[in-house]
């Protein structure tokens, strides 16, 4: 779409943007305590995801879980080395972790379905409680085992390190997800597992307007 602005023409497409946060849930006493929020990266499988939702109509295609990524470090105090990333990177790096002694992933299901709001700027387009632009993922740590074997555990100092927002069409079939977004914790950020705790994480995607 091209609005004309006396002889200048600005182009506005729409774009997921993206914003997480992650909290440390304690299983014996029910606390929640959020840790920090960041900003992701927006993947461009997306499209397939989109493309699969909108066009086809196929809801297998939509978001289902999250990958949290992990590794067992020697000394609780040793940071984690965060990879570089692309955006037309997808399953191949989770793939290439079962080659890691010490990096993995949990695959988990969100925790309920996505919550519908109104990104802020928007509130003149839609109505609060019945429409919006904006959707919430919520999803946690579980299980102590990662998808290549790795032990997830306080007792091997196991420190999350970043997480991917993802379309799971066939749980039981991995090699058909598809990835969304990725973020990664920045070093003081990460979180060490410990006992009786899970790490769960808010995922806000929002489908607004990049002017150019």
């Amino acid at each position: 779409m091209e609005i004309r602005v006396g002889d200048r023409v600005r182009r506005k497409r729409m774009e997921p943007r993206g914003h997480v946060r992650v909290w440390k849930y304690d299983e014996l006493t029910t606390n929640v305590e959020l840790l920090f929020h960041k900003p992701n990266q927006i993947q461009d499988t997306w499209g397939m995801i989109a493309a699969q939702c909108i066009g086809m109509g196929d809801r297998n295609y939509r978001i289902a879980g999250m990958y949290v990524e992990f590794e067992n470090v020697a000394d609780p105090e040793d940071p984690v080395t965060i990879p570089s990333y692309e955006t037309d990177e997808g399953l191949e790096y989770y793939n290439d972790l079962a080659f890691s002694g010490t990096r993995d992933y949990l695959r988990v299901p969100l925790i309920q379905n996505p919550m519908l709001a109104i990104e802020t700027g928007y509130e003149d387009i839609f109505v609060e409680g019945e429409s919006g632009n904006k959707l919430t993922f919520f999803s946690i740590t579980q299980g102590t085992v990662g998808v290549h074997g790795r032990t997830f555990s306080d007792a091997v100092n196991s420190k999350v390190c970043g997480a991917a927002l993802v379309a799971i069409p066939t749980f039981g079939d991995r090699t058909q997800d598809v990835i969304f977004s990725r973020t990664y914790w920045d070093l003081e950020d990460q979180v060490l597992k410990e006992v009786s705790h899970q790490i769960g994480v808010t995922w806000d995607i929002a489908f607004v307007r990049d002017e150019a």
